[in-house]
């Protein structure tokens, strides 16, 4: 079969190119799986399915030559995050606990997409259980900027935001924890959504009631991100919050006539802690101010401090709820585990009963907090990131170094940004608006009020007409390439 390079494509391209007739499916996979060895110096692939992929593309093709009905989807290869369960796939965790995991369930999200006749190619890169926000395990090696091979991808999702980035189809799915979706999608210059908590079934994880960590998409285009969390977004039994929104799936495209800027109040947060601040990002930051302005925004600035965002909740939680879930393994096989994510499961086994059931209460007053600034709010905007994707070298619990100058914790230095959403539920987009002068992308961060993901698609919409950065590739990779 000829291979067809549709890189830089949308979905609903794909999708008219297969169901028109104009190319096969089994001609697009081919096209991605050519894609996929010139990014094999990025690392962004865990696990490669180059014939279960051709098998369900020529299935495809098959039943198209029988006039059969087809999915929102179909045609369209699509990539997972390994920490996501895909039935016959090995899904590893990037661990080497896991090496040989083959799921014999899908994750539901992942059985949504198939039933609308998406073609998964891969499973891509990230820490082990998805630990941290750079992206880099012991099983599959260091995942690398697209832009830089120097700089980090970002984290958790560091694979799905360099395949997107490189052209490996036009939607990945991630997962996002404390930002693991707009962290990487900022470093390598894509969109990335995290929905409100509910929006998309995450029925795997043990706690329903109080997990941080959502599945989400990400995407060259802004609107494949309403293509992909439209049909990824059915409710499931097993996941309480998908009950709050019912069994309607999110609709897209959703078109109220309403503009997403003019007449919004917009409230920017420099900075979220006083912290340091790249001045590429902030000099990003106040052409994105002139170009909401100029589209009629009512703009105003808080300080971040004036808010307490409880950021050490997230922490919490999530080391409780890893700890819980592998303590075991980190009893019996902390030889094998990258030494990152056994300090992580450490600082979980030190989560005492009084500091969960602190935090647990705490969640709700971040919550609330949020929820007031949206009293006088429709949108609050800050960086994704308080600078350009670090090196690849970084060390997650090492402080952040620029200019030969320490600037403190990772976690307090770099990304408080993405962290409070996840406690909160509300959904957030990474939005790419230009690159630092040593050429590393930089994003935006608007977060909305619940159910409000399609605001925030139809804003990078108009984000991405001013910038065209659905357009722009790394070096080597434009269409055609």
């Amino acid at each position: 079969m000829s291979a067809k390079d549709f890189a830089g494509r949308t979905v609903a391209q794909h999708v008219e190119a297969f169901t028109s007739g104009k190319v096969s499916a089994r001609d697009l996979i081919e096209g991605v799986l050519e894609r996929t060895k010139k990014a094999e110096p990025f690392n962004p692939i865990a696990t490669l399915d180059a014939e279960g992929a051709r098998a369900a593309a020529d299935a495809l093709d098959a039943r198209r030559k029988r006039g059969t009905g087809f999915g929102k989807l179909a045609g369209v290869p699509v990539s997972a995050k390994d920490l996501i369960l895909t039935k016959g796939l090995r899904t590893a965790f990037a661990s080497l606990t896991m090496k040989d995991n083959v799921p014999t369930i899908d994750a539901d999200a992942i059985a949504q997409w198939r039933a609308a006749d998406a073609v998964l190619f891969a499973k891509t890169t990230t820490p082990e259980f998805g630990h941290k926000v750079l992206t880099d395990s012991r099983l599959h090696g260091v995942t690398r900027n697209p832009w830089n091979r120097e700089h980090t991808s970002g984290g958790s999702s560091g694979g799905a935001a360099v395949s997107i980035a490189l052209g490996l189809g036009p939607i990945a799915m991630s997962t996002d924890g404390a930002g693991s979706g707009r962290i990487p999608a900022a470093c390598c210059g894509i969109y990335g959504l995290k929905a409100t908590v509910g929006r998309v079934p995450h029925e795997v994880p043990p706690d329903q009631f109080g997990q941080l960590t959502y599945l989400g998409v990400m995407a060259r285009h802004p609107t494949d991100l309403g293509a992909g969390l439209a049909s990824m977004s059915r409710g499931h039994r097993d996941d309480p919050w998908t009950a709050a929104i019912g069994r309607t799936p999110f609709a897209w495209p959703e078109n109220t006539g309403e503009h997403p800027i003019a007449g919004k109040r917009v409230t920017v947060i420099r900075r979220m802690t006083g912290g340091y601040l790249d001045p590429d990002t902030e000099a990003r930051l106040d052409a994105a101010l002139a170009f909401l302005d100029k589209q009629g925004a009512h703009i105003k600035e808080m300080d971040g401090r004036e808010v307490d965002w409880k950021l050490d909740v997230a922490r919490i939680v999530l080391r409780a709820n890893q700890i819980e879930r592998f303590a075991d393994i980190l009893k019996n096989r902390r030889d094998e585990l990258d030494p990152s994510f056994a300090k992580t499961l450490d600082e979980g086994d030190a989560v005492d009963a009084v500091m969960l059931r602190r935090a647990l209460a705490d969640r709700t007053t971040a919550y609330k907090s949020v929820q007031r600034l949206f009293a006088d709010a429709d949108l609050l905007l800050t960086p994704t990131v308080a600078t350009p994707a670090p090196l690849a070298t970084q060390d997650q619990f090492k402080p952040l170094v620029v200019d030969g100058k320490p600037l403190g914790d990772l976690r307090a230095a770099w990304y408080t940004y993405t962290i409070p959403f996840n406690m909160t539920g509300h959904p957030a987009i990474s939005i790419p608006f230009g690159r630092s002068r040593a050429g590393l992308p930089i994003g935006i961060h608007f977060v909305a009020p619940w159910y409000e993901e399609a605001h925030l698609i139809r804003l990078a919409e108009a984000f991405d007409a001013e910038t065209g950065a659905s357009a722009e590739f790394p070096p080597g990779f434009a269409a055609g390439a």
